[in-house]
């Protein structure tokens, strides 16, 4: 389902200049799976609305926190621990939400792994690149890595 700030936006679905590999690009994997559209047509549309630059700004926290304001995605975690976090989010409203899983500390040296969360009912996680069929992302993330919630998109 395609989210509601691209109703009636025509979509560029070509490969953006600058852009960064597969492997290397979670964070606008994540924003794809939210927006409900392809990784090239989400990093065109913020091109377009000019929230970024290029396809690297997408690299830049502060970038990633503008593009999430600009989404209006409200903050609903900052950094809990991801027990806290699945258990809570039982009780959030159902949709996509971008999440960011920074590890067990919070260190700024350390880059975390942007993925989505799908609740529907249940709750679900969709790794993007750091996903492998012999061990699935959700799999990954100890109970005591941090992570930061927002959304859900619109």
């Amino acid at each position: 389902m395609v989210a509601s700030v691209l109703r009636n936006i025509t979509l560029d679905d070509s490969q953006p200049s600058g852009m960064l590999p597969y492997d290397k690009n979670c964070v606008a994997m994540t924003f794809s799976r939210l927006l409900g559209v392809g990784v090239y047509a989400t990093i065109n549309f913020f091109l377009q609305k000019q929230w970024i630059k290029n396809a690297k700004d997408l690299e830049n926290d502060n970038t990633i926190e503008l593009v999430i304001g600009k989404l209006d995605l409200q903050e609903r975690y900052k950094k809990q621990s991801w027990a806290t976090v699945k258990t809570g989010m039982q009780g959030m409203p159902d949709g996509r939400y971008f999440a960011t899983n920074w590890g067990i500390e919070d260190s700024k040296a350390k880059a975390g792994h942007a993925f989505a969360i799908i609740k529907k009912g249940g709750v679900g996680v969709a790794g993007n690149n750091a996903e492998d069929t012999d061990r699935p992302y959700h799999s990954q993330i100890s109970d005591s890595h941090l992570i930061s919630v927002y959304g859900p998109i619109g």
